[in-house]
């Protein structure tokens, strides 16, 4: 039997297919896939991608599909995916969920921990020894995300106005973000705003930027660091306090971590103020997905 998993998030797609002993038989990645992009081009994006992993795989049959799908988080968002996919060729039978889950099933291969995803958005994933499952955060751009690539972005930006508008001092960050958005003024910056031509991707992109200028030694994008950072350390807080294991393992997972001076200042922040260790993921999100959809499926994967 061949096992397949979907991410879907604001970067990519990526669907990978197992055997049941864990052996990779195929994969691909296509473009992004977000729920609040829109769920008729989110869902075409997984059925195309879906699609052409199979194909180049040479495979014509999945015994399960477990899909990950970030910003999709309560039952009415997946009832309303699972409507457009309908009937997916070539899948005996298929799951949907959010990209925490699949992150959380994927760092600990099925077993008890947590799991901090920190992208674009931010949510931190608990999973109990009696199996429930716990989280915080992952209320999108407007009730949440704090700490993400996008609230980090968001921050930025409003530092900008603040500095052009006098109400907060000059600092290096408002030449580089500036820089980085391709505006000279306030007037152009609204401009980019009224005509919706920033989006949240665009917004999450200016983490480097801000990353840099930050351990250049500059205040403001310091400040900024400093208080996402402090974000995701109360999410995964606010997970374990819930949990009936001590001391869980605690993974984390998303574009944030990729650069070295954030996953260090977060694995020391976290150690310091809460006494947890930071655990390398026994596999990535995609893998999660399989394991999902298996586990939905009631088909046992010989791998865990």
């Amino acid at each position: 039997m061949v096992f397949g998993g979907i991410d879907a998030d604001g970067t990519a797609t990526k669907c990978l297919f197992l055997d049941a002993e864990g052996k990779i038989l195929g994969g691909h990645e296509g473009p992004p896939a977000h729920y609040q992009a829109g769920v008729e081009t989110a869902m075409q994006v997984i059925k195309v991608t879906l699609r052409e992993a199979m194909a180049r795989a040479g495979l014509s049959r999945l015994a399960s599909l477990g899909i990950g799908i970030a910003g999709a988080g309560c039952k009415l968002e997946l009832a309303e995916m699972q409507k457009s996919l309908g009937r997916l060729e070539g899948v005996d039978r298929y799951a949907l969920t959010d990209d925490g889950e699949i992150a959380l099933l994927g760092a600990h291969g099925g077993q008890p921990g947590i799991v901090l995803v920190a992208g674009t958005g931010s949510i931190a994933y608990g999973l109990r020894r009696d199996g429930r499952r716990v989280q915080s955060g992952g209320w999108g751009t407007i009730f949440g995300d704090e700490g993400s690539g996008y609230w980090i972005g968001l921050q930025a930006i409003r530092m900008v106005i603040r500095s052009a508008e006098g109400r907060s001092g000059q600092t290096a960050l408002s030449l580089v973000v500036c820089q980085k958005l391709g505006v000279t003024s306030l007037t152009s910056l609204r401009a980019m705003v009224c005509q919706h031509s920033l989006d949240q991707k665009e917004i999450a992109a200016l983490v480097p930027v801000v990353l840099e200028t930050a351990q250049q030694g500059d205040p403001a994008a310091t400040a900024i660091i400093d208080d996402a950072l402090a974000e995701l350390v109360m999410l995964v807080k606010a997970v374990e306090k819930r949990m009936d294991i001590a001391a869980p393992k605690v993974a984390v997972a998303g574009g944030l971590f990729t650069n070295p001076s954030f996953y260090a200042a977060f694995t020391w922040r976290l150690a310091e103020f809460c006494g947890m260790k930071v655990v390398k993921p026994c596999f990535p999100p995609v893998f999660g997905g399989v394991i999902y959809g298996a586990q939905k499926a009631g088909l046992p994967l010989s791998f865990l």
